[in-house]
């Protein structure tokens, strides 16, 4: 079985062009623990979380996935460990602050593969990031992606997770709480407005990457027609379930998700996942 990984901080700010800027806000990276070293070409697995978590939201699912390359994940500007940007960031803007990290991880050396991993609102982000950067971006995975058009608002989305957050285990929901209370209450509603206006839909069918979009069999967030909707947008896509879960599937399945992204990471980078 995995041992839990231990923090290691990257950077608390860009790592090129002088560091954090009024365009691009400071962001604080974190790491995962795994092997001394990865086989050269090993991928590369970014993990971008949802609204109002952190980094800490991926701990088990960051477990689950070293054994087979290096993983990392930032705090969102105004999340976790990165400060606020003193402004509210559309999700682009999100996608660009954590661009650099992305272009530094494909200039080094013996670099592998790149896949992405969005959860909730960071699935909006990764999109925005592998459009941007189609040559250093393998593979794309989509956790419990929203908006759904059919619940767009406020109040849809509002009752969804309310309904999500009592099918969570004690567990899960406790970590949620912690980072909905680090966060704050400017921070997430800054968040949901950001949420809510990015049409995920309409920046699909220009992604060249392989696209895997998961979900917990009964999240109410993200439900099964939707996330059919978003494979049929892209030339490669497919959609698959984890059974007895709910939104936050990243955390409370974790194993189940390691496998279902190692999988996905062997078909669309051959040859660089290790069989372990």
């Amino acid at each position: 079985m995995p041992q839990p990984p231990v923090e290691d901080t990257i950077a608390e700010s860009s790592p090129r062009r002088g560091g954090p800027s009024a365009d691009r806000p400071s962001v604080h990276w974190w790491s995962a623990r795994g092997p001394e070293r990865h086989p050269p070409g090993a991928p590369v697995f970014v993990l971008v979380h949802g609204l109002g978590l952190s980094h800490r939201s991926f701990s088990r699912l960051a477990a689950a996935l070293v054994a087979h390359g290096p993983v990392l994940a930032p705090d969102l500007p105004g999340f976790g460990r990165s400060p606020g940007p003193g402004r509210r960031l559309a999700i682009p803007q999100l996608a660009e602050a954590l661009l650099p990290r992305l272009d530094a991880l494909a200039s080094a050396p013996l670099a592998g593969p790149v896949v992405l991993v969005g959860h909730s609102l960071g699935a909006q982000v990764v999109v925005e990031m592998a459009l941007r950067r189609p040559d250093v971006v393998a593979g794309v995975v989509l956790v419990g992606p929203v908006v759904d058009r059919v619940a767009p608002g406020v109040v849809g989305q509002g009752r969804r997770l309310a309904l999500d957050m009592l099918g969570e285990p004690p567990l899960t929901s406790a970590m949620v709480t912690r980072d909905y209370l680090r966060g704050g209450l400017l921070s997430y509603a800054a968040g949901t407005r950001s949420m809510l206006r990015h049409p995920i839909d309409e920046r699909l069918p220009g992604l060249a990457a392989p696209l895997l979009v998961l979900r917990g069999r009964h999240d109410p967030v993200a439900p099964a027609r939707w996330a059919d909707e978003l494979v049929a947008l892209v030339v490669d896509g497919e959609a698959r379930d984890v059974p007895a879960a709910v939104h936050d599937v990243v955390h409370s399945r974790a194993a189940e998700v390691g496998r279902e992204v190692v999988d996905f990471a062997r078909r669309c980078c051959p040859g660089a996942v290790s069989q372990v």
